[in-house]
């Protein structure tokens, strides 16, 4: 019973935070104790371009967690550098326990067992910073879209232009070129709320034999209209672009803004494209 509530906590993580690694069963070599920790969850993102670790541990006993508990679960934090963690529990904790949670220089928060709604606060509070503290410039614009997506293509992306290139199996057919260029606009715009226009490009296959590449050129204000909602409110908690974007998103929407925004252009080898 523990271990499926374990897997259902990991896979809420893996649907609200697709842009991080998410292990479940995790082991991270000790600082200081220099061995093996056996680690429930482990959840990996990247902050102002800061890599940030989180770890979860999730306890079943008979009685609510104690002092002992908690101090050993701090000791863990501390010794794999965990930038914040979460204890689940089924049975509560105890007044001493959440007093040293409160008094912790680390952010630490712990949750009982049918706590789930709460699980994501504390890692949106890490996620939050990131995008607020990003600024419009030459180098994060390059580090926040490598940090988006391996597939990205800096090489071929240039700051300037505002121009995002993703490589070849970014998109393996036309409709999720259509799907990810929307996500990829309205992400651009939300990091970016400085930008007033953005271009991005996705190579992919229309079917077997033909490969296009898929473009959309829009302003800030031109997606705003055809969303119905301000890009602000998304970059004001992530918790907003899960609820207010991303589960909006239906197939109807993408295959309106493909015929407003997107274009295609047919090519045979991605190496041998003329950018200029």
């Amino acid at each position: 019973m523990w271990r499926i509530y374990e897997e259902k906590l990991h896979q809420v993580l893996v649907e609200n935070y697709p842009e991080s690694r998410i292990e479940f069963d995790d082991q991270i070599f000790g600082i200081y104790s220099k061995t093996e920790r056996q680690i429930d969850i482990a959840l990996r993102g990247n902050i102002a371009g800061n890599k940030v670790l989180g770890i979860i541990d999730c306890k079943y006993f008979s009685k609510k967690i104690d002092l002992k508990v908690v101090e050993s679960f701090i000791e863990m934090m501390q010794d794999v550098n965990a930038n914040f963690g979460i204890m689940i529990t089924n049975k509560g904790y105890s007044k001493a326990a959440k007093k040293r949670v409160k008094n912790s220089n680390l952010k630490l928060d712990i949750l009982n067992f049918n706590d789930i709604g709460e699980l994501t606060l504390t890692v949106d509070y890490f996620f939050n910073k990131n995008i607020l503290g990003l600024q419009l410039s030459k180098s994060e614009f390059l580090k926040r879209n490598k940090q988006n997506s391996g597939y990205f293509d800096q090489d071929k992306s240039n700051y300037k232009k505002r121009l995002i290139v993703f490589k070849e199996g970014f998109a393996n057919r036309e409709y999720f070129a259509f799907k990810k260029l929307l996500e990829s606009v309205v992400r651009a715009f939300r990091d970016f709320p400085q930008m007033e226009k953005v271009r991005i490009i996705i190579p992919a296959k229309r079917n077997e034999e033909t490969k296009f590449l898929y473009k959309c050129e829009v302003s800030k204000t031109e997606i705003e209209n055809f969303l119905g909602l301000e890009i602000d409110h998304l970059r004001e908690d992530i918790s907003n672009w899960r609820s207010d974007f991303l589960k909006d998103l239906d197939k109807s929407k993408i295959l309106k803004f493909s015929e407003i925004y997107i274009s295609k252009e047919e090519y045979v080898e991605y190496s041998k494209i003329n950018w200029s």
